[in-house]
């Protein structure tokens, strides 16, 4: 029983660790200013995702079900008028990631989902695919084997706990098998509190203070702070 389990486990970790594949290519000319403004607004389909989460892991091996703990953060960040998601697993020490980020690809109308897996290779998994019904499904496929691992991330209870699902198809075919899940509440919630003030930057609900000229806003993350103290007169103008 512990040599299956103990294979089950590398298992898991050998999947989560495929070779990347050649995924959706990030272009090469500098994006216009509509094509940032179309991939922001795709992006903040996805703002119930920001915030700090409690989730707990579980993954069975063998007989058993191993669970484990990680705080995991979502966030905006800015760069030449472009804006992101990026997700922090643990402090960049979670079981199976470490960090990752999504984009919007405006030409191909594809979410791009890139994970870090653990260790010291730190392999970067580039995972393709839309966000339908509340949900972001994204797939990589390798390119040698023709597995096909699916990651599904979504909020559900009204945005008051994230759901992250890990599932794998052996040769690209059949049914779909689970790895791991990935469930919990967000952070400092308090059922039935009062409704949280807008983020200023992306519209999501916020829960931080920012300040200009004497008046008081409110952003949902470290990087819309970053980006309101950096142009606050562009934000307080909209």
């Amino acid at each position: 029983m512990l040599k299956r389990t103990l294979c089950l486990a590398a298992l898991a970790a050998g999947l989560l660790g495929l070779a990347s594949p050649a995924g959706v290519a990030q272009p090469d000319k500098k994006p216009s200013a509509a094509d940032l403004a179309k991939s922001k607004k795709a992006i903040q389909e996805l703002q119930d995702f920001v915030g700090v989460w409690n989730l707990e892991g579980t993954q069975k091996m063998g007989a058993a079900t191993v669970a484990w703990k990680e705080k995991v953060t979502w966030g905006w960040t800015f760069k030449d008028g472009d804006g992101w998601l990026i997700v922090d697993f643990a402090d960049g020490k979670g079981k199976y990631y470490t960090r990752g980020e999504v984009r919007y690809d405006v030409e191909k109308k594809k979410y791009l989902l890139t994970l870090v897996a653990a260790g010291k290779d730190a392999t970067k998994l580039e995972f393709v695919g839309d966000f339908t019904k509340g949900a972001l499904k994204a797939e990589r496929k390798d390119p040698k084997t023709n597995d096909v691992v699916r990651v599904t991330l979504n909020t559900v209870s009204e945005g008051e706990r994230m759901a992250m699902k890990f599932e794998k198809q052996d040769g690209g075919k059949g049914l779909f098998s689970p790895v791991f899940a990935m469930n919990g509440p967000k952070d400092g919630l308090v059922a039935g509190g009062p409704k949280k003030p807008e983020c200023i930057v992306s519209g999501g609900a916020a829960t931080m203070p920012v300040t200009y000229n004497g008046k008081t806003y409110y952003v949902c993350c470290s990087g819309c702070r970053d980006e309101f103290n950096a142009n606050p007169a562009k934000y307080v103008k909209k």
